[in-house]
C-alpha cells in the first residue's frame, strides 16, 4: 500500500465514483462533490489514507482519520473502496488488515466505521473482526426540501 497524498486526488477521485455510483450503493456522486469529499476527508486533523495498486492501476482506497477519546486514539474509516473489476480477489480484506495492523503500530485503540446495514459491505467487515454495535444508533436529520 502507498501513503495517500493530495497528488493522487484526480485517480482517487474517478475510483471512487466508479465505484460508489455502481451497485450496490447506486449513489449520485459527480466528479466534483467525490472530489470535494475525498479532498475535504485529505484535510482532516491526523487524516490517514493509503491507496493500492495492482498492474500499475489503482485497485483501492482505504482513509479517514484519528481523534482523541478518553481512552485514546479512536480512528474512523470514513471511505474504503476497491474498483469494480478487482473485487473478489482478497484485495479488500488485505488492505484493511494491512491498515489495521499499521493503525494498531501507531497505538490507536479503536477502529470504527459506518456503512449499510444488512448490505455486503456489513457481512464484509464482520469477517474482518468488526462488531455491529448495537447500543449504539446513527441518527440523522435532512433539511426540508
Amino acid at each position: 500500500m502507498k501513503k495517500i497524498v493530495p497528488d493522487m486526488l484526480d485517480e482517487l477521485t474517478e475510483l471512487f465514483v466508479d465505484t460508489f455510483n455502481a451497485p450496490p450503493w447506486n449513489d449520485m456522486w459527480s466528479v466534483e462533490t467525490a472530489r470535494t469529499r475525498l479532498s475535504d476527508i485529505m484535510r482532516m486533523p491526523n487524516f490517514c489514507g493509503a491507496a493500492e495498486y495492482r498492474e500499475g492501476k489503482l485497485a483501492g482506497l482505504i482513509m479517514g482519520h484519528g481523534e482523541m477519546s478518553y481512552d485514546g486514539i479512536h480512528f474512523q474509516i470514513l471511505e474504503f473502496c476497491v474498483a469494480n473489476d478487482m473485487k473478489g480477489q482478497g484485495i479488500g480484506s488485505q488492505m484493511l488488515s494491512d491498515f489495521i495492523d499499521y493503525l494498531d503500530r501507531k497505538e490507536v485503540t479503536s477502529i470504527y466505521l459506518l456503512t449499510m446495514r444488512g448490505e455486503a459491505s456489513e457481512d464484509f467487515y464482520a469477517a474482518q473482526g468488526f462488531d455491529t454495535v448495537n447500543d449504539m444508533c446513527v441518527m440523522s436529520r435532512h433539511r426540508n426540501a
